[in-house]
Protein backbone atom coordinates (compact mmCIF):
# COMPACT_ATOMS: atom_id res chain seq x y z
CA UNK A 1 0.00 0.00 0.00
CA UNK A 2 1.51 3.31 -1.08
CA UNK A 3 1.47 6.09 1.72
CA UNK A 4 -1.52 8.37 1.71
CA UNK A 5 -1.20 11.15 -0.69
CA UNK A 6 -2.58 13.61 1.83
CA UNK A 7 0.00 12.19 4.44
CA UNK A 8 3.18 12.61 2.74
CA UNK A 9 2.53 14.60 0.17
CA UNK A 10 5.91 17.08 -1.44
CA UNK A 11 5.93 20.45 1.04
CA UNK A 12 7.26 22.39 -2.40
CA UNK A 13 4.74 24.96 -1.72
CA UNK A 14 5.28 27.35 1.21
CA UNK A 15 2.03 29.26 1.36
CA UNK A 16 1.08 30.08 4.84
CA UNK A 17 -2.32 28.04 6.03
CA UNK A 18 -4.08 29.80 8.96
CA UNK A 19 -7.02 27.99 10.79
CA UNK A 20 -10.31 28.01 13.23
CA UNK A 21 -11.99 25.21 14.04
CA UNK A 22 -14.99 25.67 16.38
CA UNK A 23 -16.95 22.91 18.13
CA UNK A 24 -20.38 23.68 17.18
CA UNK A 25 -22.00 23.44 21.18
CA UNK A 26 -23.13 26.79 20.71
CA UNK A 27 -22.56 29.98 19.01
CA UNK A 28 -19.29 32.62 18.79
CA UNK A 29 -18.22 33.27 22.20
CA UNK A 30 -15.91 36.40 22.50
CA UNK A 31 -12.51 34.31 23.14
CA UNK A 32 -12.87 32.16 19.95
CA UNK A 33 -14.23 35.62 18.17
CA UNK A 34 -10.57 36.67 19.13
CA UNK A 35 -8.61 33.75 18.09
CA UNK A 36 -10.71 33.76 14.68
CA UNK A 37 -9.66 37.41 14.04
CA UNK A 38 -5.98 36.29 14.80
CA UNK A 39 -5.85 33.56 12.72
CA UNK A 40 -7.49 35.43 10.01
CA UNK A 41 -5.40 38.74 10.22
CA UNK A 42 -2.21 36.48 10.20
CA UNK A 43 -2.73 34.85 7.28
CA UNK A 44 -4.21 37.68 5.37
CA UNK A 45 -0.92 39.61 6.83
CA UNK A 46 1.48 36.73 4.90
CA UNK A 47 -1.03 36.97 1.85
CA UNK A 48 -1.91 32.99 3.01
CA UNK A 49 -5.39 30.87 3.12
CA UNK A 50 -7.46 30.79 5.71
CA UNK A 51 -9.67 27.54 5.97
CA UNK A 52 -12.40 27.08 8.57
CA UNK A 53 -12.80 23.53 10.24
CA UNK A 54 -15.74 22.48 12.06
CA UNK A 55 -15.29 20.21 14.93
CA UNK A 56 -18.74 18.36 14.58
CA UNK A 57 -17.54 14.86 16.06
CA UNK A 58 -19.27 14.75 19.58
CA UNK A 59 -22.42 14.82 18.84
CA UNK A 60 -23.36 15.02 22.90
CA UNK A 61 -22.08 18.79 23.19
CA UNK A 62 -23.45 19.96 19.66
CA UNK A 63 -26.45 22.49 19.05
CA UNK A 64 -28.43 21.88 16.68
CA UNK A 65 -27.99 24.74 13.77
CA UNK A 66 -25.12 26.04 16.06
CA UNK A 67 -22.52 25.44 13.13
CA UNK A 68 -24.38 27.20 10.56
CA UNK A 69 -24.98 30.07 12.86
CA UNK A 70 -20.57 30.11 13.86
CA UNK A 71 -20.37 30.71 10.45
CA UNK A 72 -23.05 33.48 9.69
CA UNK A 73 -21.35 34.80 12.35
CA UNK A 74 -17.62 34.78 11.01
CA UNK A 75 -19.43 36.59 7.70
CA UNK A 76 -20.61 39.08 9.61
CA UNK A 77 -17.49 40.23 11.13
CA UNK A 78 -15.72 39.72 7.70
CA UNK A 79 -14.13 37.03 8.06
CA UNK A 80 -14.15 35.22 5.10
CA UNK A 81 -12.77 31.91 4.50
CA UNK A 82 -10.82 30.26 1.50
CA UNK A 83 -12.37 27.07 -0.09
CA UNK A 84 -15.02 24.85 1.09
CA UNK A 85 -15.77 24.87 5.17
CA UNK A 86 -14.33 21.37 6.15
CA UNK A 87 -16.60 19.45 8.74
CA UNK A 88 -14.39 16.79 10.50
CA UNK A 89 -17.12 14.57 10.74
CA UNK A 90 -16.90 13.57 6.98
CA UNK A 91 -13.03 12.83 6.77
CA UNK A 92 -12.94 9.75 8.63
CA UNK A 93 -12.33 7.32 5.77
CA UNK A 94 -8.77 9.79 5.88
CA UNK A 95 -7.98 8.76 9.01
CA UNK A 96 -8.61 5.15 8.61
CA UNK A 97 -6.69 5.24 5.50
CA UNK A 98 -3.93 7.11 7.56
CA UNK A 99 -3.86 4.87 10.34
CA UNK A 100 -3.84 1.83 8.38
CA UNK A 101 -1.03 2.64 6.24
CA UNK A 102 1.16 4.05 9.59
CA UNK A 103 0.10 0.38 10.82
CA UNK A 104 1.29 -1.11 8.32
CA UNK A 105 4.78 0.72 7.96
CA UNK A 106 5.54 -0.13 11.50
CA UNK A 107 4.72 3.42 12.70
CA UNK A 108 2.32 2.95 14.91
CA UNK A 109 1.11 0.42 17.57
CA UNK A 110 -2.04 0.18 19.90
CA UNK A 111 -1.72 0.42 23.54
CA UNK A 112 -4.34 -0.89 26.61
CA UNK A 113 -2.16 1.59 29.35
CA UNK A 114 -5.09 2.82 31.29
CA UNK A 115 -4.58 7.24 32.63
CA UNK A 116 -4.17 5.25 35.98
CA UNK A 117 -1.63 3.06 34.85
CA UNK A 118 -0.02 5.97 33.53
CA UNK A 119 -0.56 8.07 36.38
CA UNK A 120 0.99 5.38 38.96
CA UNK A 121 4.32 5.28 37.26
CA UNK A 122 4.90 9.02 37.49
CA UNK A 123 2.17 10.49 34.69
CA UNK A 124 4.92 9.79 31.54
CA UNK A 125 4.62 7.13 29.63
CA UNK A 126 7.19 4.39 28.95
CA UNK A 127 6.26 2.74 26.34
CA UNK A 128 4.99 -0.30 27.83
CA UNK A 129 2.83 -1.42 24.84
CA UNK A 130 5.61 -0.48 22.37
CA UNK A 131 6.63 -4.10 21.83
CA UNK A 132 3.65 -6.27 23.02
CA UNK A 133 1.55 -6.79 19.66
CA UNK A 134 -1.80 -5.83 20.96
CA UNK A 135 -4.76 -5.97 19.01
CA UNK A 136 -6.97 -3.18 17.87
CA UNK A 137 -10.09 -3.81 21.00
CA UNK A 138 -9.56 -1.51 24.18
CA UNK A 139 -6.88 0.41 22.71
CA UNK A 140 -5.52 3.61 21.59
CA UNK A 141 -3.03 3.88 18.68
CA UNK A 142 0.34 5.19 19.22
CA UNK A 143 2.64 7.10 16.77
CA UNK A 144 5.52 6.07 17.10
CA UNK A 145 8.00 8.97 17.20
CA UNK A 146 11.72 7.84 16.91
CA UNK A 147 13.60 11.32 17.70
CA UNK A 148 12.72 13.52 21.10
CA UNK A 149 11.61 16.82 20.38
CA UNK A 150 13.82 18.97 22.81
CA UNK A 151 12.91 22.43 21.61
CA UNK A 152 11.35 24.42 18.98
CA UNK A 153 11.03 27.71 17.50
CA UNK A 154 7.76 29.71 18.34
CA UNK A 155 7.20 32.83 16.47
CA UNK A 156 6.53 35.20 18.58
CA UNK A 157 8.85 33.58 22.27
CA UNK A 158 11.74 32.10 19.97
CA UNK A 159 13.32 29.03 20.86
CA UNK A 160 11.25 27.25 23.76
CA UNK A 161 13.38 24.59 24.97
CA UNK A 162 11.07 21.56 26.29
CA UNK A 163 10.79 19.98 29.89
CA UNK A 164 13.79 17.68 29.85
CA UNK A 165 11.59 15.02 31.47
CA UNK A 166 9.03 14.99 28.72
CA UNK A 167 11.53 15.35 25.96
CA UNK A 168 12.78 11.96 27.02
CA UNK A 169 9.02 10.30 27.33
CA UNK A 170 9.05 7.33 25.42
CA UNK A 171 7.59 9.48 22.37
CA UNK A 172 4.66 7.96 21.29
CA UNK A 173 1.78 10.65 20.95
CA UNK A 174 -1.83 9.52 20.76
CA UNK A 175 -3.20 9.45 17.34
CA UNK A 176 -6.79 7.36 18.39
CA UNK A 177 -8.20 7.21 21.59
CA UNK A 178 -11.35 4.39 22.26
CA UNK A 179 -14.08 4.88 20.37
CA UNK A 180 -12.98 8.33 19.39
CA UNK A 181 -12.89 8.67 15.53
CA UNK A 182 -9.54 10.55 15.85
CA UNK A 183 -7.97 13.33 18.11
CA UNK A 184 -6.64 16.69 17.11
CA UNK A 185 -2.85 15.44 16.23
CA UNK A 186 -4.28 13.04 13.59
CA UNK A 187 -6.08 15.16 12.12
CA UNK A 188 -3.29 18.14 12.20
CA UNK A 189 -0.53 15.74 10.68
CA UNK A 190 -3.56 14.84 7.53
CA UNK A 191 -4.84 18.16 7.20
CA UNK A 192 -1.80 19.53 6.70
CA UNK A 193 -0.48 17.80 4.17
CA UNK A 194 -3.83 17.50 2.42
CA UNK A 195 -4.08 21.26 1.95
CA UNK A 196 -0.66 22.50 1.12
CA UNK A 197 -1.94 22.64 -2.46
Amino acid sequence: MLPPYFLFKEMTDTQYIGRFAPSPSGELHFGSLIAALGSYLQARARQGRWLVRIEDIDPPREVPGAAETILRQLEHYGLHWDGDVLWQSQRHDAYREALAWLHEQGLSYYCTCTRARIQSIGGIYDGHCRVLHHGPDNAAVRIRQQHPVTQFTDQLRGIIHADEKLAREDLSFIAVMGCSPTTWLLWLMIISRALQK
